[in-house]
């Protein structure tokens, strides 16, 4: 910023100094002009030469730095500065001189000469007049000074503009690089695990407050996944540890002849085997969904047919706790995985059933809304908490602490469903509240 200033400075001021000489320049040749069209004329009248008047004039013209030099017909000299006035010619046109080579060492003191016939009142030639004036652009004292004045106002506007700049600079830089330091030690404390931290810092800078914001929300968001991180690990360990403590102790009762090896208690540690390959498929499932190798079949498939037969093979489940489903589809067709949106279907249906109250209702519908294909699962059970709403794609997560085996699971199904969904290029939401109910949507491209 100080380089541009000084840049614009230098700019204008040599703009300013060329501005200014042709100005200079053309107001020195008006002066000339108006020394032969006007002044001329009053120095011979009445067949006589007015010595008065030439002194008056030739004193006049030198002070412009012109000089002036009266003849007769015969080339006599009537008056010259230069010879009659040498001292006031000579320091004027040495001032001249002098400033001019100060300002530019290449100037050049060349004088130029100017021949102009004087007439009488009859219009006769009665003599004529000899003007000299310097060739290059001259500047007179005045000139000069005006001159001076200009560009020490401009040094003195680049010095406050420079200083402004400066000090601005300064208090910018603090206001930007204390919050920056601050944010620099909290993403340090933030990769030693540190997540509860705050920058506490107010800024009005909109990039510095975006920044401030930015690192207060990204600890928050890891603070919680953390918390989540843990609470996931817990899980899956008990979903683990339950299965494999059955068995042991079934199998240790067998051992030690405490229990008979009878086909209830082989049953019982089969079921328990069961569950945990069930566990250990899901995880698997999850890990297909997670990964980029999960490629996509797509066929061109009736989405109402799709979802009817689906609601058939779980009616039953409905018919337990007396859920009514209510099916409202369009006859649309779509491209999408069959076999894959399929479990989609079934998890968010599913959820549906366990999670609604006994007398309860669950709403499908399906419908194109513009260039889109909406899904919605709407049923009127528990609802979910709003501290919990965030985090139920998360995998392992679940708003049901219980554990137990009837609406328990690992939690992972809508994570699966929400890989499957954005496989497809689509989007996932939900709307719940508490106690009253929740909605999933589903938005598909129509391609």
């Amino acid at each position: 910023m100080t380089l541009t200033i000084l840049i614009i400075t230098v700019f204008v001021r040599k703009t300013f100094e060329s501005e200014f000489g042709k100005y200079v320049d053309d107001n020195n040749k008006a002066e000339v002009k108006h020394l032969v069209t006007f002044d001329l004329k009053k120095i011979y009248i009445d067949d006589q030469w007015d010595i008065n008047i030439i002194e008056k004039l030739c004193e006049d013209s030198i002070e412009k730095g012109i000089a002036l030099e009266i003849y007769d017909t015969n080339s006599n000299i009537i008056y010259g500065v230069l010879k009659d006035n040498k001292n006031l010619s000579n320091e004027i046109l040495n001032n001249i001189r002098e400033n001019m080579q100060s300002i530019e060492e290449n100037w050049s003191p060349k004088l130029k000469e100017y021949k102009v016939d004087i007439y009488d009142e009859n219009n006769n030639i009665v003599g004529y007049a000899n003007i000299l004036y310097y060739e290059s652009i001259y500047y007179m004292e005045n000139d000069i000074m005006f001159l001076n004045i200009v560009n020490t106002f401009m040094q003195i506007i680049s010095v406050i503009s420079i200083g402004s700049i400066i000090i601005i600079s300064i208090i910018i830089s603090k206001s930007i690089s204390n919050p920056i330091e601050k944010v620099s030690i909290m993403a340090k404390a933030i990769g030693d695990g540190k997540y509860k931290n705050k920058v506490d810092y107010k800024n009005n800078i909109k990039e510095v407050k975006e920044l401030v914001e930015s690192i207060n929300k990204l600890s928050c968001k890891l603070s919680e996944q953390e918390q989540l991180r843990k609470r996931i690990t817990t899980d899956v360990a008990h979903e683990l540890r339950t299965p494999l403590t059955s068995i042991q102790g079934h199998l240790d009762a067998i051992i030690d002849g405490i229990w008979e090896a009878t086909p209830e208690r082989l049953i019982s540690i089969r079921e328990e085997v069961t569950r945990l390959s069930d566990l250990v498929g899901h995880l698997r499932l999850l890990s297909k969904f997670d990964s980029e190798k999960n490629i996509l079949n797509k066929t061109n498939t009736n989405l109402k047919e799709l979802i009817q037969n689906i609601i058939y093979n779980y009616e039953s489940n409905a018919l337990e706790k007396n859920i009514k489903i209510k099916c409202n589809i369009d006859d649309i067709y779509i491209r999408l995985d069959k076999n894959q949106f399929s479990q989609v279907i079934i998890n968010l249906l599913s959820n549906a059933i366990k999670y609604t109250f006994e007398n309860g209702k669950i709403d499908i519908k399906g419908y194109q809304e513009n260039n889109n294909i909406i899904i919605s699962f709407k049923d009127n059970g528990i609802g979910i908490p709003n501290e919990d709403r965030e985090f139920i794609f998360e995998r392992f997560y679940r708003t049901d602490k219980s554990r137990d085996k009837e609406t328990g699971g690992i939690g992972i199904g809508l994570t699966i469903s929400k890989s499957i969904v954005n496989a497809h290029n689509g989007e996932i939401f939900v709307n719940s509240k508490l106690n009253e109910g929740t909605e999933f949507i589903i938005k598909l491209p129509k391609l």
